[in-house]
């Protein structure tokens, strides 16, 4: 398990399914955790580092969205409230690529809510809010004393996902997060990021949109757009970006997104929030 210290009292557990990770935050021995690990494996490790190791009790978790490679500690922490949208579990029901195994994570929340919600966690006052977009149930979870924001699977590595969403329900998310003006930004996989990602994720949307339209306009298939093509250039698309990119290929195949051209990304208006969608 690979540890990061956010802050003196802020750590970043990412395990090694999927580089799927959990934010805990301390109020003396208490512990306040968001996202719970892709496997029982690395739950089990998490709970070993903090309740074993660390001997925290933990008290409070928060899931930016209730898919199964973030919720495998849940069942770990069975005297822990669990926090999540009101669409949580619409949110869980349409999950397209979940094994039994990932369905036994399953936990039901404990606290369900639109809107925001304020929490007071030590010398951290937590902002949990919605913001729909990856999926019509997403918290995002801001902490403004660490200069951090969470954003769930808003950004996924440095492009958008569509599977679960469209363009410009992404897009929107993206500017609303944007607008907090964190200079950090964590994503449910991956490292703790500089606030570009999101510009970046942005820009990739944009970006495919152009593409994909001029892929149409000539005939031509959509499978040769590469992330690479979409992306910044200097640094090349990741294997993770790379695969959620070809999710995005068939995505846009299927649905026909992208079909009024690519309104989508830096430059464009930040959309209004609006209610989660179904």
């Amino acid at each position: 398990m690979k540890i990061e210290e956010v802050a003196e009292d802020v750590l970043l557990l990412r395990g090694r399914q999927y580089d799927s990770g959990t934010l805990a935050v301390f109020d003396g021995d208490r512990a306040l955790l968001v996202d719970g690990m892709a496997s029982g494996e690395d739950a089990r490790r998490l709970r070993e580092e903090l309740v074993g190791r660390r001997r925290k009790r933990v008290e409070l978790l928060v899931s930016t969205h209730y898919f199964s490679d973030h919720l495998a500690a849940w069942n770990l922490f069975p005297e822990a409230e669990v926090v999540a949208h009101e669409k949580s579990l619409e949110t869980f029901r349409s999950e397209q690529f979940r094994t039994p195994e990932d369905a036994a994570h399953f936990r039901a929340p404990t606290v369900t809510l639109s809107g925001r919600l304020e929490v007071a966690w030590g010398r951290h006052r937590i902002e949990i809010f919605e913001n729909p977009g990856h999926t019509a149930g997403t918290l995002n979870v801001d902490l403004p004393d660490a200069d951090l924001l969470h954003v769930g699977d808003t950004a996924v590595g440095r492009i958008a996902y569509l599977w679960y969403s469209g363009p410009e329900a992404i897009d929107g998310a993206l500017a609303r997060a944007q607008e907090r003006g964190r200079r950090r930004i964590l994503r449910s996989h991956g490292p703790v990021a500089e606030a570009g990602v999101l510009a970046t994720a942005r820009s990739y949307l944009r970006m495919l949109g152009e593409r994909v339209a001029a892929a149409r306009g000539r005939g031509r298939s959509l499978v040769a757009i590469r992330a690479d093509d979409c992306l910044p250039p200097g640094e090349p698309a990741s294997e993770f970006e790379t695969f959620f990119h070809g999710r995005n290929l068939a995505a846009i195949a299927a649905r026909g997104l992208f079909e009024h051209g690519a309104s989508y990304g830096p430059g464009r208006a930040p959309a209004a929030a609006a209610a989660p969608r179904g």
